[in-house]
């Protein structure tokens, strides 16, 4: 992983056979970001995408082993109710045939290229678990 600072925000490219999610966390650690959004575009050869159903309040999830054309990779990062660093990543990945999937990113393993524009929020927000939905969800209450 390489990043680079920008007068908008950073870019962060990550190199074949890295994880999208890990290196984020990585990044982030490095820079001492807490808050902030991101979006990218890619190639990963793998990737586990995950659908979480409000119902059930769990995911499922399939993986994909191939290579992927990654449509759109969109996020944040925010502190967890335990101050743990919280990625939340959905991605849309395009298979060799066209076919498109996509959903809530588990994580990817880079084939061939990712570039993300990652913009930190100066800002000290922190996600809360919420009872109805089951998730851990962007407190800006406060409370």
């Amino acid at each position: 992983m390489e990043y680079k600072k920008t007068n908008q925000g950073m870019i962060v490219k990550i190199v074949k056979g890295e994880k999208i999610v890990e290196e984020l966390k990585k990044f982030c650690e490095l820079e001492g970001i807490k808050n902030g959004w991101f979006s990218g575009i890619g190639a990963p050869d793998w990737a586990e995408i995950a659908h979480y159903s409000v119902v059930d309040k769990k995911y499922s999830s399939f993986v994909l082993e191939e290579p992927l054309e990654m449509i759109s990779l969109l996020g944040n990062v925010f502190l967890g109710p335990e101050n743990e660093l919280v990625i939340h990543a959905h991605i849309s990945v395009g298979r060799p045939d066209g076919e498109m999937r996509g959903g809530h990113l588990v994580e990817a393993r880079i084939g061939g290229a990712c570039e993300i524009l990652f913009t930190p929020i100066e800002a000290s927000l922190k996600k809360k678990f919420d009872e109805e939905t089951g998730l851990k969800i962007l407190n800006l209450s406060g409370q």
